[in-house]
């Protein structure tokens, strides 16, 4: 889908949906940032959260090996019809929260994930809901993995990757409608 198209999507998903937090999708320069901050080649399962028009989606399957796993978890329907047309035989996309991601990889048969990004709003969540989402990501990831949160208005988040993870890194990218914070935590 074209560029503009993706952006239009989302306005009209986020005039009707009050779970849809940004206006547009990631700028390409918080694409590249996001892109830097993972070891693509490595990555055999990879989870998202919140793929939206699937702006970060395609530019991460760019990057997988032939034989890697890609779950899509995204709550807005439209999104998830479009995401599920994709093509590519490495996605598969679930039309579920991201609160349910245990029970949702138990049901595909998937384990020790390599990588999880997500762009949810967190903000949306309560605090309780944050602290237990980052603890299952945690518990989700196989030593070396990364959970990184990215096109974040605040740095919400960073507490919470602090309190799980011995490594944090966090970055600002100015070049996005809204300028945004990324995240990222990696599990020892």
């Amino acid at each position: 889908m074209p560029a503009n198209k993706k952006s239009q999507a989302f306005w009209k998903e986020f005039l009707h949906d009050h779970n849809v937090a940004a206006v547009s999708p990631s700028s390409p320069f918080l694409i590249k940032r996001l892109l830097r901050r993972l070891n693509l080649v490595h990555a055999h399962t990879v989870v998202e959260f919140g793929p939206g028009t699937g702006v970060a989606t395609a530019a991460v399957l760019a990057g997988l090996p032939a034989d890697a796993t890609y779950l899509a978890c995204e709550t807005n329907p439209a999104f998830a019809a479009a995401l599920t047309a994709w093509p590519d035989p490495r996605l598969t996309v679930v039309n579920d929260d991201s609160r349910r991601i245990k029970t949702v990889l138990a049901q595909h048969g998937l384990k020790n994930v390599d990588l999880v990004i997500s762009s949810i709003p967190f903000g949306y969540l309560s605090e309780n809901d944050r602290a237990d989402l980052v603890a299952d990501v945690k518990s989700l990831l196989r030593p070396g993995g990364k959970f990184v949160v990215f096109h974040q208005y605040s740095a919400l988040m960073e507490p919470h990757l602090k309190r799980n993870f011995a490594k944090v890194h966090v970055e600002f990218e100015p070049l996005n409608v809204f300028p945004c914070f990324l995240i990222e935590g990696v599990k020892e």
